[in-house]
């Protein structure tokens, strides 16, 4: 089965981040997607995985390093 059909997602833009294309002492793998329109919400999950379970400072840098990270993906 087609992921994009096992995850029902809606035809269009998703954005998504995944630790595993980043630098991380845990090897995390977790993925994360939202639609377009949620960038901001994706941003706020990123920032909180990050703190929480990398260990990671909330500040302007993560947040800048993890707006960078996410990447547009079409479905």
């Amino acid at each position: 089965m087609d992921i994009k059909d096992a995850m029902k997602l809606q035809h269009g833009r998703w954005l998504m981040a995944n630790c595993g294309k980043m630098e991380n002492p845990a090897n995390c793998k977790l993925v994360m997607m939202a639609p377009e329109s949620q960038r901001e919400d994706l941003l706020a999950a990123l920032t909180a995985h990050a703190v929480n379970k990398h260990g990671s400072q909330n500040n302007p840098e993560l947040r800048q390093q993890l707006s960078k990270a996410v990447e547009a993906v079409e479905a």
